[in-house]
């Protein structure tokens, strides 16, 4: 076991993101079917169905490990990523300001 302690906050943060993936897997579950899941991974229907049996345990698992679930067609952008999109933004958006003050067509 691990020396350093967990704090409250990240407990209950992997609680939630735990919660977040288990939803999120078990919407796929719906949409594609437990069947369609099992001919996909070539066993039963059956095998599906006990191996959401643990998926709070495993969607805890990955919310513990820092991973989260996300459907194919989303866009996962890191924190870095997201720092220079606000910061290109914000430096737009005062140049169309300083524009608009000057009365420059856009």
């Amino acid at each position: 076991m691990s020396t350093e302690e967990v704090s409250p906050d990240e407990i209950e943060n992997t609680r939630m993101l735990g919660a977040r993936n288990e939803t999120e897997i078990l919407r796929a579950v719906a949409r594609t079917t437990q069947a369609r899941a099992a001919d996909c991974l070539g066993v039963s229907a059956s095998t599906i169905s006990r191996t959401l049996e643990d998926l709070p345990r495993w969607s805890h698992l990955l919310a513990a490990l820092g991973l989260q679930i996300a459907p194919l067609d989303s866009m996962v952008v890191d924190q870095t990523e997201l720092t220079a999109l606000e910061s290109m933004s914000e430096k737009y958006l005062q140049m169309r300001r300083q524009q608009r003050l000057k009365g420059m067509p856009s």
